[in-house]
């Protein structure tokens, strides 16, 4: 089973998530802030991380770009409401783009399509 770190400071998206995710192919773990990501990847496996872009503390493309230094396999995916504002430099961090709100479909097919690439 997959392992996926979704993250994300609003909770009621972060349940949606986990709820779209059970009974898949995914193990679904979450977290609300988004300066905690690289410790909980320094004691836990996980394949893909999901991570919005507007956050407080260390936004989702800079993020994305430490993930990319640190933790060069693990796939990464940026969330957004508005993929317009997403800088080039955040986009190319990122193996997979979503815009925010994204369904249980899109989630799912974009999750398979990272675990496909492994």
């Amino acid at each position: 089973m997959a392992k996926v770190l979704l993250v994300d400071d609003e909770p009621l998206l972060l349940d949606a998530y986990q709820r779209m995710l059970r009974q898949t192919a995914f193990d679904c773990q979450t977290l609300s802030d988004s300066t905690q990501v690289l410790d909980y990847l320094n004691q836990h496996q996980v394949q893909i991380v999901v991570v919005d872009q507007l956050m407080p503390g260390l936004q989702g493309s800079d993020l994305l770009r430490l993930l990319a230094k640190e933790h060069p396999a693990i796939k990464r995916v940026l969330i957004s409401g508005n993929l317009n504002l997403v800088e080039p430099v955040a986009k190319a961090a990122a193996h997979s783009l979503l815009e925010k709100p994204c369904s249980k479909a899109v989630l799912l097919s974009t999750l398979q399509a990272l675990m496909e690439q492994a």
